[in-house]
């Protein structure tokens, strides 16, 4: 089978699931059933019979879905696009460590794969939840049943069940398969609260009632449970094939919604990673067309992407989510699934069960009639339907007996143990302190998680819900009327009628407390109970029941009724005890009588003969007294009408979907304030009841009522959508009798219609609807297993307010998150603008893709996460819901604001910030631009012209024999100060004029293994990476550019004596990778010696051809033609000098024997000069200050101290340098050093200059990014509410107080600690540097602050009257800046 026919046959399935149950086994002759099933209503099946029927349709279980493995749900959270996105990245830095083994990308590389693993797991340990669904319905498969099979009876396991099994039940027993009814007694009831959400329990018997197999009275369904009775029945359904496992089906087969958080994160991280990914291609290729080294583009486009994702956002919002969880938590709201908070929060339309969540699924007696002084009269009981209002007057002699009609005539009991505090361990009552039970009071307050009282009965009645009922409202009277247990033990009952469905009443005779006698106590319907009485009682007087008196209580019977109240009345009778005495048989019929032989007021028939030919017994006729009426009704929770209430501000609708009955549902509806006006079924029969017709003055037009009740069996999953719009329409809506697809096919219509749908609900016929609703919300003390495991969010104290308090959750939730994102991606524009102006303007790199990464996985981190305790502004249960198209979490107006508002303000900042601290380190601005080269900035030398100035030494005397503006620095005074008036010309590098070949150098021409120490190890190979050479420094210097080395640098925090005589063995610094650094890295910084064309050219300069100027190192153009011939360290043939690439470079430092001649000049100079300031010396044992060759000093003809040349005289042959000085490679010679390694003798360099540099570039690297968090520290406080004034909302926010605290520390731990800094690349930052920005952080407040001044004021509010919600008319700042 193909795949899209699949796919089809699941949607037909689905769609066939949504319908309506179709059976008939309930109206078919039970001949015809009993044939079509193979079955014997007496025998039972066969064995046989059976198991073949069990291999055919197999075991009496529900198929258990297809589940995810772990590890799949593992991988999924790690390979989101987000994560995708940070995994490229990652292998972009691990490419790049591959290409120039620079260890930035391998940490960069690791980094990344840590965040999204980290957080992968996080998100996995949160939102995993064992699919416990099918489990639960396993729970109501009973392990045992009895059985008829092969004519005998048996008791099989429950899953062995198949059709035609005879099965017995009995009160307790859980209904193991769908079962017809063959024989049961007159009281078999089944509790179908699970299924249809009745909220009593359901009389059965053997007969067809009603053509919907849920309606009818012969059919009980698996999962039900039997309360009292019994039952013999055969199996119709097992497993699959029931009507509970269609519903299973129908859960199973439900997807889960994408969250509404879930859809605008994915929508986020598209913006983002869009513009990530663009603008690191569009550079990308930029970089290509300008030229840019491959692997400076590679980093480049990493770092764009990096600096664009804001990789601590996942986790943010997670832990924001679990923190807004455990709160909820703490208001008895269990979160299962993290993003359901927020999704309660965009939540427009509630669609709630009644029984069991609107109301306590507790029948609770709210009204009784009864007789005061005059008439029967009707008052309230204190109960939630009545407000908690209690208007009966418990001293009226006839509410009294009222009562103890109802105690005596009535087998529900309270359970013992609940009246006693027990131990939890092994349940035994628990003893006070002299050793007596601790007894519960029977009612009292308990605190739910909104903080409100629910006044709650202790005692655990155990009974009949109606009766159990009655005696709790006798029990709250006890005061008055006496315990229902000790009335009960002083009136003991005698005799018993039991209820049954023929007469509908109950009657019990007890002996009076006083011994006068006995009374007869009688209970049932109303209309039975009224027809029995010929009198009734007035308070404490008995009269005739006259014709008045009767249509008086039967008009009060019908209101209650027309209210959804169930009504039970009661009667007595005093029985004369002459004639029923202590000896009195009392006795339903006797062998001459077919009636009673005590009054029951039965109708007169004296002619009247049974089949036996017994008459009716006169005394049965007798009248009794009526006494009163209980009306019951399951009561709405008190605290669910406010909770509405609030909906309707909040803009929330609120749908009632019950299996109820109509009267009941619409009743319980306009007492929790569902429905407030008429509905159109009462228009259409108020019409037709008053001859109404349109165009009458008083006719009520239905199509303009605003509510409505539809019935189940009006709707079906068939319908059109101009008939479910019209029906949903209706802004108050109540949906009774529904079945569990309807459910669900309601909550799918609302859905079409653009709501994000809230369903609560308890039973199993709640559960597809819940998992298919945009958030599913269960009770957890009422609520079935199989609810709660399909909801996301469980109320553990079933408080319906506990939603409208997730409502005001969820929506601070979604406002807190958009002010964490908009805080969180400000620093975007200051984090992307740097590596723009590196691209574009190629000055020095501002920022690091460390320190972007420090910023969004550290300092931003507990900002952004303290808006999660963020409290709600004033106006958030006010505003309608959010619509989920338009007001996304991340719009065009929060980019605007965020990017080319904040962000921009900041990026200034951090620029300012940069430009002050070069300044301040003796780099003018005007210098960096064109010059950010990454292989040239801290790598090589730079150089500038001067003019005026001075030279200066490391003590701060000035050299007055040089004139800086045409004469270079020399050993001794490497220094260039300003003084008043001199300033930096220009500045630029040495022409990268030489690339070697990109092949190993591992070994040499001659086979000996490359070291970074031999020269003649080198082999002409620069590993594929540009070189200076010594002709293009002499250009620099004959164009009059000398090597910087700024005075303002070395009296910098940063400066080290060691930058003038650096050990290129045993130091590794950061920019040229000495120390022993991998070939890579070495051959991509400046080499331990200098490269020479002409040395390598046998003194003629071989050019290549093409330009050897390299993009963002820029040399000045009058070093690009220059006459040779003056060159002082290179010895060259040719007429000129050119910025071109020239073949063949020869290395020279003046460690091996094999330099040859051509080194010499490179060496030692021409015309007698004896230092190159360019290359490396050397120094006995440990690095120091260099001498000219000319003030050298050696071995005098003593033998023990060094002598001075042309005063002393060496002696001859000497071979022992002085051991306190440093010498240049022409003063060594080969033969005397030999290598390091072999005199003791270190290789030193002086890298002042690119060192100086790059600490300089570090330093600002520092201060940018200090700027920027001094910039998002306004950023937060800006970003703490979006319509209100920060002094409005308040500083009570203290994680966010903490937040800015930890930043602040954790800036100074990353700058000012070893060796994080070093790790990062940040330098001890100044103080005066810290304040650069504050200027612009300040201006980011009072700009906001001000923009949202006046988008109040050009934003009129206004209320409406009815619902409180508040709508505005948005100005023209508020549409284009309120985001």
């Amino acid at each position: 089978m193909s795949f899209f026919s699949k796919k089809q046959d699941n949607e037909g399935k689905a769609k066939d699931l949504r319908k309506n149950v179709e059976l008939t086994a309930h109206q078919e002759e039970l001949s015809d059933l009993l044939s079509r099933l193979g079955a014997n209503a007496d025998r039972g099946l066969t064995s046989s019979d059976a198991a073949h029927k069990f291999r055919v349709e197999g075991p009496n279980v529900l198929t258990p879905p297809k589940t995810t493995p772990a590890w799949v749900k593992f991988l999924q959270e790690l390979t989101g696009f987000f994560s995708l996105l940070l995994w490229g990245g990652a292998v972009l830095c691990f490419i790049g460590y591959g290409i120039d083994s620079s260890p930035d990308h391998l940490y960069l590389g690791i980094v990344l794969v840590f965040v999204v693993v980290v957080t992968g797991v996080f998100s996995f340990m949160q939102n995993s939840k064992s699919e416990n669904l099918m489990n639960s319905f396993k729970n109501m498969l009973p392990p045992k049943v009895k059985i008829i099979r092969d004519g005998k009876n048996d008791e099989i396991m429950a899953l062995n069940l198949v059709p035609g099994d005879i099965v017995f039940l009995e009160g307790g027993d859980l209904v193991p398969a769908d079962l017809r009814v063959l024989e049961c007694s007159d009281n078999f009831q089944v509790d179908n609260a699970a299924l249809t959400g009745e909220s009593e329990p359901q009389k059965r018997k053997n007969v067809t009632t009603h053509e919907d197999p849920l309606e009818t009275q012969n059919l009980c369904f698996f999962g039900t449970q039997v309360p009292e009775g019994s039952c013999k029945g055969i199996v119709i359904s097992t497993g699959d094939n029931t009507v509970m496992g269609r519903i299973a089906a129908l859960a199973m087969s439900t997807s889960n919604e994408q969250t509404p958080i879930n859809r605008e994160i994915h929508h986020f991280i598209y913006i983002i990673s869009g513009i990530a990914i663009f603008l690191g291609v569009l550079f990308f290729v930029l970089n290509i067309i300008i030229g840019t080294p491959y692997i400076e583009n590679l980093v480049f486009m990493i770092g764009i992407i990096v600096a664009n994702v804001p990789e601590g956002l996942l986790a943010t919002v997670t832990v924001c989510l679990t923190l807004t969880a455990q709160r909820m938590h703490a208001k008895k709201v269990l979160v299962k699934n993290l993003e359901g908070v927020e999704t309660l929060g965009s939540t427009s339309c509630i669609c709630s069960d009644k029984t069991g969540t609107l109301t306590q699924n507790v029948m609770t007696v709210a009204q009784v009639v009864y007789g005061d002084a005059d008439t029967c009269v009707t008052k309230d009981a204190p109960s939630s339907f009545t407000g908690g209002r209690k208007t009966y007057d418990v001293n009226n002699v006839c509410f009294q007996k009222l009562c103890r009609c109802a105690s005596l005539c009535n087998v529900a009991t309270f359970n013992e143990s609940s009246k006693w505090e027990l131990n939890e361990e092994d349940g035994t009552k628990t003893l006070d302190e002299v050793g007596n039970p601790i007894p519960v009071p029977f009612s009292g307050f308990i605190t739910q998680g909104d903080g409100s009282k629910l006044e709650t009965i202790f005692w655990q009645p155990v009974g009949n819900a109606s009766e159990c009922a009655m005696i709790k409202l006798v029990q709250t009277e006890s005061a008055t009327i006496g315990d229902v247990e000790a009335t009960r033990t002083a009136n003991p009952v005698k005799f018993v009628i039991p209820f049954n469905s023929k007469n509908k009443y109950q009657v019990h005779i007890h002996a009076k407390a006083d011994g006068s006698g006995d009374v007869l106590q009688m209970k049932g319907a109303p209309e039975r109970i009224i027809a029995r009485c010929t009198h009734m009682m007035l308070d404490d007087k008995m009269v005739e029941l006259t014709d008045i008196e009767r249509k008086n209580i039967e008009d009060q019977q019908e209101a209650l009724s027309a209210n959804g109240l169930r009504c039970l009345g009661f009667a007595e009778l005093d029985l004369d005890p002459n004639v029923y005495g202590a000896g009195y048989k009392y006795a339903t019929d006797d062998a001459e009588f077919s009636s009673s032989n005590f009054p029951l007021g039965d109708i007169p028939k004296p002619d009247d003969r049974d089949a036996q030919g017994r008459r009716q017994n006169p005394v049965s006729t007798q009248g009794l007294v009526f006494l009163g009426l209980m009306a019951l009704i399951d009561p709405p929770r008190p605290a669910v009408p406010p909770a509405v209430e609030k909906c309707k501000t909040a803009g929330v609708k609120v749908i009632m979907v019950t299996g109820d009955h109509p009267v009941t549902a619409q009743a319980i509806a306009y007492k929790v304030g569902i429905l407030w006006s008429k509905t159109r079924g009462d228009m259409e029969k108020d019409n037709a009841k008053y001859g109404r017709a349109p165009g009458d003055p008083d006719y009520e037009n239905p199509d303009d009522a605003a509510a409505i009740v539809v019935p189940g069996h009006t709707i079906s999953v068939d319908m059109s959508e101009e008939e479910w719009d019209f029906i949903l329409g209706h802004p108050q809506i109540v949906f009774a009798r529904t079945s569990p697809q309807q459910k669900l096919v309601i909550v799918e219509n609302n859905q079409r219609q653009g709501h994000i749908v809230a369903v609560t609900g308890d039973g199993v016929n709640d559960s597809p609807a819940i998992k298919k609703a945009d958030i599913g919300i269960a009770m957890g003390i009422m609520g079935s297993e199989v609810s709660k495991n399909a909801a996301d969010m469980i109320l553990l104290d079933d408080n319906f307010a506990s939603i409208v308090k997730g409502v005001e959750e969820g929506r601070l939730i979604f406002d807190n998150l958009k002010k964490s994102i908009a805080y969180t991606i400000q620093s975007n524009i200051p984090e992307i603008t740097p590596f723009l102006g590196f691209i574009i303007f190629a000055i020095p790199l501002p920022l690091t893709t460390f320190l972007i990464l420090a910023i969004d996985l550290g300092t931003d981190m507990i900002p952004a996460i303290s808006m999660a305790y963020e409290l709600p502004e004033a106006d958030i249960m006010t505003r309608p819901p959010r619509n989920s198209k338009t007001d996304r979490l991340v719009t065009k107006r929060m980019i605007n604001f965020s990017y080319l508002q904040i962000g921009l303000i900041q990026a200034i900042a951090g620029f300012f910030t940069y430009l002050v601290v070069f300044n301040d380190y003796g780099y003018s601005p005007t210098v960096l631009m064109g010059r950010g080269n990454t292989e040239v900035w801290g790598m090589q030398p730079f150089f500038c012209k001067f003019q005026g100035g001075s030279y200066v030494n490391l003590a701060g005397d000035l050299d007055t024999t040089r004139d800086p503006t045409i004469d270079p620095p020399s050993v001794e005074f490497p220094f260039w100060f300003p003084g008043q008036s001199g300033y930096l010309v220009d500045c630029g590098f040495a022409h990268n004029n030489y690339k070697g070949g990109g092949s190993d150098v591992s070994l040499s021409a001659d086979g000996k293994s490359f070291n970074q120490f031999d020269s003649s190890t080198y082999g002409g190979s620069t590993k594929g990476h540009k070189a200076n050479t010594i002709e293009a420094y002499e250009a620099n210097y004959k164009a009059g550019y000398f090597q910087y080395i700024p005075w303002r640098s070395r009296v910098s925090p940063f400066w080290q004596n060691r930058f003038l005589w650096w050990d290129v063995a045993n130091d590794q610094n950061a920019g040229l990778n000495y120390g022993g650094a991998d070939n890579n890295l070495y051959f991509g910084g400046r080499p331990a010696g200098l490269w020479s064309i002409c040395a390598g050219n046998d003194g003629t300069l071989g050019k290549e051809g093409s330009s050897s100027e390299v993009r963002g190192a820029y040399v000045s153009p009058d070093a690009e033609v220059v006459d040779p011939s003056t060159f002082d360290f290179s010895q060259c043939s040719d007429t000129s000098y050119s910025n071109s690439y020239y073949k063949n470079a020869k290395f020279c430092n003046g460690q091996s024997t094999e330099e040859g001649t051509a080194c010499d000049v490179v060496n030692s100079g021409k015309n007698g000069l004896s230092v190159n300031p360019f290359q490396s010396f050397y120094c006995k044992d440990s690095c120091g200050e260099q001498i000219p060759d000319s003030s050298l000093q050696f071995c005098d003809v003593s033998g023990n101290k060094c002598g001075i040349p042309g005063v002393n005289t060496p002696v001859a042959g000497c071979d022992q340098l002085c051991d306190d000085v440093c010498y240049s490679p022409s003063f060594m010679g080969d033969a005397e050093y030999g290598g390091s390694a072999s005199t003791g003798y270190k290789q030193c360099q002086n890298i002042a200059s690119a060192e100086g540099a790059l600490e300089v570039l570090r330093h600002a690297q520092g201060a940018f990014f200090l700027s920027i968090v001094v910039g998002q520290i306004a950023g937060l406080l800006v970003c703490k509410t979006r319509w209100l004034s920060v002094r409005t909302q308040g500083m009570r926010n203290n994680v966010m107080l903490f937040g800015i605290g930890t930043e602040i520390l954790l800036c100074g731990w990353l700058a000012y600690c070893i060796p994080i800094n070093d790790g990062l690349g940040t330098r001890n930052v100044r103080l005066v540097h810290w304040f650069c920005a504050i200027p612009f952080a300040m201006f980011i407040f009072i700009y906001d602050e001000s923009r949202k001044a006046v988008m109040r004021a050009t934003s009129p509010e206004k209320t409406d009257p009815i619902t409180g919600q508040v709508t505005r008319k948005a100005g023209w700042l508020e549409q284009n800046t309120y985001y």
